[in-house]
Order: structure tokens, then sequence, then C-alpha cells
């Protein structure tokens, strides 16, 4: 039995934006049984508050023109790829964002996960870390059907873990997927991850569904933290795929947002942000693409809720990720993770078209300095300027 619950909160952090989640899987771990999920997914579609009745507008738009009287479910649209991609595009006429938490439950160990009970608290205690890490103050709203063992576990875990005070108030608001749009479009977007990360419902065309809901996704963060998806076999798809290039920068990555997940300095949380991108892009989209300056940047700002400069995103982000042996290639396309030779050539490339110049400027002034002070004044002649003569002298 597959769960179809539906919650959603308000944020006051995140610009007073609304989420409404959804979840899809259940608590099986007999997974060569028949409606056993190798996966659980948790799913929340965040929309400003001010916009929302424009998008629902836009939504029940899309629902009647491709579900007639009916409501927008996933289910309804089940394999049919084709279909499921069309809505996907129209929905990107809509001003949403997704965040989701994906579990592999088969790594989940221990005999006490073989019953309810400890299951759903484990995911409760998941799910609200992932979710509160990145959204702080969380006003909960519930779905007025009972019945969803997943959402009411996780009502009463938030309502217990978050106690309101005077600057965070608790409010309750109930919904039904028949009467909320919004609702309707969580479910087809949980729908959709799970034909991209489930095990039984895998479809060809995931790597599609993912390049289609790009631009709308805040973040997916996988449990456990080490888990590895693919949305296609790099191996066999990209003829340039280098393993030990594409482990090294996947490892070094992670191992940054690992050691930054409990910063609260912001342009590190930038920089984690960026990063995680560049890996879901990386495993997702296609590991050879670059991603553009401005969609990275979009990025960063939808999660931090105010405009960074392009100096800010080089000089603290991306410079900084490299003084930290982050491997981030670059060239007149964008940003990426490396996955070949050539990404790290032409990152090299890249750099020498702005540093052979500027090493030819300094030789140039160092020159004509030298040449009228009869050799007295050497400009590079001082201790912290000795590396710059040994390249020069190699340069020569």
């Amino acid at each position: 039995m597959w769960l179809a619950g539906h919650i959603y909160f308000t944020t006051k952090k995140m610009n007073n934006q609304i989420a409404f989640i959804d979840e899809f899987g259940n608590n099986g771990l007999e997974f060569d049984s028949e409606g056993v999920s190798t996966h659980f997914i948790v799913t929340a579609i965040l929309i400003d508050k001010e916009g929302l009745e424009k998008n629902e507008n836009k939504i029940e738009v899309i629902r009647k023109a491709n579900f007639q009287t009916g409501e927008m479910k996933s289910s309804k649209v089940a394999d049919n790829d084709t279909r499921r991609l069309a809505i996907l595009n129209q929905l990107n006429e809509v001003d949403y964002h997704i965040f989701s938490v994906v579990i592999d439950k088969r790594e989940l160990k221990g005999q006490g996960f073989n019953y309810k009970e400890p299951f759903y608290k484990f995911l409760h205690s998941l799910v609200d870390r992932e979710l509160f890490s990145v959204f702080p103050d969380l006003l909960v709203v519930a779905d007025e059907h009972g019945g969803n063992v997943f959402k009411e576990g996780f009502i009463k875990y938030i309502n217990k873990r978050h106690i309101p005070d005077l600057f965070s108030q608790s409010e309750f608001r109930f919904s039904n997927s028949k009467s909320n749009l919004v609702v309707q479009l969580a479910d087809f977007v949980t729908g959709t991850l799970a034909r991209c990360y489930e095990t039984k419902k895998l479809s060809e065309r995931r790597g599609a569904f993912l390049s289609c809901l790009k631009s709308k996704i805040t973040e997916i963060r996988f449990w456990p933290p080490d888990y590895k998806p693919f949305a296609f076999n790099p191996e066999k798809d990209f003829a340039n795929y280098d393993p030990t290039i594409s482990s090294l920068g996947l490892n070094l990555a992670q191992q940054f947002i690992d050691q930054a997940k409990n910063t609260a300095i912001q342009f590190e949380i930038d920089q984690r942000t960026c990063l995680n991108y560049l890996i879901f892009h990386f495993k997702n989209i296609n590991p050879e693409n670059y991603i553009p300056t401005f969609e990275l940047i979009n990025q960063i700002e939808k999660v931090r809720n105010s405009p960074i400069s392009m100096h800010y995103f080089r000089s603290k982000i991306i410079a900084k990720l490299r003084d930290n042996g982050v491997l981030v290639s670059s060239s007149n396309k964008g940003y990426k993770l490396p996955s070949s030779k050539s990404d790290l050539y032409e990152f090299v490339s890249h750099s020498n078209s702005y540093i052979q110049p500027m090493i030819e400027r300094l030789m140039k002034c160092r020159n004509k300095v030298k040449l009228a002070t009869k050799n007295d004044l050497d400009i590079l002649d001082v201790e912290e300027f000795k590396y710059l003569q040994i390249i020069i002298k190699s340069e020569k």
C-alpha cells in the first residue's frame, strides 16, 4: 500500500513561503515482496504565500487540460512517460521549488526497523533534521484526512520537538487533495521522483524528468550520506567519463559538505548549497555539461533568500572552495565537477587565459622599471614575491 498523505507548512525565514509535503513509500523491508518499496521519499513543494492564488490558477488550467474533472495524481499517469514529461513541462510555468529527502531503505540495518514504530520514528527524526537544517522555522499544517502513519506521526514529532514561543508561533491548517491544487502538485512531483529513484518503478526517461525539474529543485538530500544514485550509467552513457577523476571530484565535494554541515557562516552555507547542486547535476542530469554561472547563483539565492553579486560568487564561493581543495572545473560555459581529463585540461586552459597575460604585463612593468632605474629597483625583489620570480624565470 502506497502512502499518500499530505502536509504543508509556512516558513518565516523563507520569505513567508508555504511548503506542501507529500511522501512515497512504506515501512516494509521484505523487498522481494510485491508492493514493498526500496525507497522512502519525502518532498516539500515551496510556493510564496503572496503568489499562492496565482499559482493555483495556473495549476488548475494544467489539471483541467490533462485530467478533466479528476485530480492531478501521479498514479493516473503511471508509466506513461511521454504524458508525464509533457505535464512536467507545463508545470514549469508554475512558480514553485522542490526540497526532497530520498531514503534507501535497503541500508536500514537492525531488527528494530522491521517494526512500524521504530521505522517511522527514524524517518521522522531524519526528515525533521534535514528539513529544519534548511528551513529553521516551520508552521505545520496537515491533511484533514487521517489514516496516514507517516504524516500523523510526523505532526506529533514536530509538535513535540519544536515547541512554539513568543518568537515562533505554531499554526495548524487543514487541506485535502481534492480541494487543494498544490497538494495535487506535490503528489505528482513526488510520484515523478519515485520514477527516478524507486528501484521497482525506475523509468528509462528518469534523466529527462530530472532535467525538466532541475530549475525547480532547490535540493535533493540522500540517505545514507554516501548513497550515490545515478540517473544514468556514467561509464556506458558517456564516452569521456573517467571513474577515477569523477570519484575524486565527488568525494572531495562531499567531504567539504560534511565538514561544513554545522556551519553558521553564510558564505560557507552558500558554498555547501553550490556544491550540492553541482553534485546533483553531475549524478542526475549530465556529468559532462557545465552549469551556467547564473543558474548556480539562482540556486544559492533560493536557499539564502537574498541576492548575491558575481564578485561574491567568484571570490567567496568558487575561489574559497578551490582554496579548500575542492575540484571545480570551469570554462566560459560555466562550472562543474570534473568527470574526465579534458575537464581538468579545460580548467587549466581557462585559468591560463587569465594568468598568462597578467604575467606578461607584470614582466613588462618590471623590465621598464629596471631600465629606468638602471637595475637599482626590481619590483619583485622582496620576499613575498619570490614565487613570481620563479614563475617568470620559468617563462623565460
